[in-house]
């Protein structure tokens, strides 16, 4: 399965049955979980590991999450589940990651959005994107 090509980065996860519900298919919020595990590997991948957030005070903070659903998963299936970039915020202190779930045929399954911060939890407060989210994220779709 190939991603689109305005992705920043990729990762395959397989459903668990952790991840099913009764009816045997993916429930909403593996749906969450799996796309917040691969935002937190991209953010690895660009230098911004535990270490890094505890050097610079620093911890993401969701401001928006939303969901749509367009196929059904099941357990044992492998999911590839993208970073995109999605619409500007028009603030300096928060950025739009569009998630895309595929299923193993390309069928994209669901794309979950979020906008998220960063806060210094010294000082409690929201503070502009670090350096490393704007050149990974924000300069390579300019």
């Amino acid at each position: 399965m190939t991603p689109p090509t305005n992705v920043i980065f990729d990762k395959e996860i397989e459903v668990r049955w952790s991840d099913c519900d009764i009816n045997k298919h993916m429930r909403h919020s593996a749906y969450s979980d799996m796309c917040a595990h691969t935002r937190v590997s991209f953010l690895h991948s660009i230098g911004m590991d535990e270490q890094w957030f505890k050097e610079q005070n620093l911890s993401p903070i969701m401001f928006k999450e939303q969901t749509e659903y367009f196929a059904e998963m099941f357990m044992s299936e492998k999911a590839r589940i993208t970073v995109e970039m999605g619409q500007p915020t028009g603030s300096a202190k928060s950025v739009c990651l569009i998630n895309k779930v595929y299923k193993e045929d390309g069928t994209v399954s669901a794309v979950h959005q979020v906008v998220v911060g960063w806060m210094n939890i010294k000082l409690r407060k929201i503070v502009e994107l670090p350096s490393e989210i704007v050149a990974s994220c924000l300069e390579k779709v300019a």
